[in-house]
């Protein structure tokens, strides 16, 4: 079975790595991926060269890159039309907003089943009123009878049952695959302040990872006891974000993009502090590496922490820095938490989750009841 996967950009953030995870793993279970992508930008690490170099068919889509542009979108769309005629697959699997329409137009015009991923989404608390409407407009009409896929229980209500997208019964519950993390030393960490307790943010530096909370939280826990910060991912906002750590006078080691293994085996205590949020990989990948996380209760976070994966907080830098010196000490507190999250993490590996993806793609395959085909 052939399915096509649509995302606008290969960079190195979930949707992308999730792709990498299903295409490792699911050529066993008779499921062959290809991928359309478009273009990252030039702050982005960009995961194409890698996943082609493992053997992925990957098809450059330029115009499906995040950026929107009515001349270029039309380009995209019938780019996608015309690979999606050639490839011929039994499903199109699309990812992000953009790719996401896209995709889900292409689909409906040729008579192909979709399935639609939410990583994540903007319906909420971004926008004015009046774009929220128009937001909350367009994905109800992209939906139609495209099947959509949500990453945990309480985004599936979310946007099934409040935000009243897509068809209720084709919808679907299912986790993204995570690879474990193993604990891995680095030359960089002896840069780090020796004996004093590590707060890290790991993930990329954008404006709805909100790191100046991660700034103000670090900030009032030093007022509490001995603290340094690690910050590992790049992005648009690096060079603000070092200035806010210095004029807070605040010990930071920005290091750039790392592998998880090495920023992970340097922390203490992950700390996320973002807006929003779908399933973040890298929860799990705290988990699987024995590091505690605290966040705050948004999106598939929420769940995360009914599931005891992360401790919960408030989204302010008190609440989030009482929650995070819970963790700091060493003590029963902190290894049961790890013990339920790394418990947690055992499941949620591609190696278990693979057969799930391709029962998936098989049961929307044949359920699906195709218009005319205009290959």
């Amino acid at each position: 079975m052939r399915v096509l996967h649509l995302i606008a950009r290969l960079n190195d953030g979930g949707p992308a790595r999730v792709i990498a995870q299903l295409a490792r793993t699911l050529p066993a279970h008779g499921i062959t991926l290809e991928v359309a992508a478009g273009r990252c930008a030039a702050d982005e690490g960009d995961l194409a060269p890698r996943l082609r170099a493992e053997g992925l068919h990957l098809t450059d889509v330029p115009e499906l890159g995040r950026a929107p542009a009515l001349l270029g979108d039309v380009r995209a769309l019938a780019a996608v039309l015309r690979l999606i005629r050639a490839r011929r697959p039994a499903l199109v699997h699309t990812h992000t907003a953009k790719a996401g329409a896209l995709g889900r137009i292409a689909c409906r015009l040729l008579g192909v089943p979709c399935l639609h991923t939410y990583h994540g989404h903007v319906l909420d608390g971004y926008f004015s009123a009046a774009a929220n409407l128009a937001l909350h407009t367009v994905e109800r009409l992209l939906a139609g009878g495209c099947h959509h896929h949500a990453l945990t229980p309480g985004q599936l209500h979310e946007l099934r049952d409040l935000h009243a997208i897509g068809r209720p019964q084709r919808w679907h519950l299912l986790p993204i695959p995570v690879a474990p993390v193993v604990r891995t030393r680095a030359a960089w960490h002896q840069t780090l302040i020796p004996g004093v307790p590590v707060l890290g943010f790991l993930g990329r530096l954008t404006a709805v990872k909100d790191v100046d909370l991660w700034l103000a939280t670090l900030a009032e826990l030093r007022r509490r006891q001995p603290l340094q910060g690690l910050v590992c991912g790049d992005g648009q906002e690096r060079a603000r974000l070092e200035s806010a750590a210095r004029a807070l006078d605040l010990p930071v080691r920005f290091t750039g993009t790392v592998p998880a293994g090495e920023a992970l085996a340097a922390m203490d205590v992950l700390l996320m502090t973002s807006r929003n949020e779908g399933l973040p990989l890298v929860a799990i990948e705290a988990a699987s590496a024995q590091v505690p996380v605290v966040a705050p209760a948004v999106g598939g976070l929420a769940d995360l922490i009914r599931w005891g994966v992360v401790a919960g907080g408030e989204r302010t830098a008190v609440a989030l820095a009482a929650a995070c010196q819970r963790l700091l000490l060493a003590g029963p507190l902190r290894q049961a938490r790890l013990a339920v999250a790394g418990r947690v993490a055992e499941h949620l590996t591609p190696d278990r989750l693979a057969p799930a993806y391709a029962a998936l793609y098989r049961t929307i395959s044949e359920v699906h009841r195709p218009g005319v085909q205009t290959w």
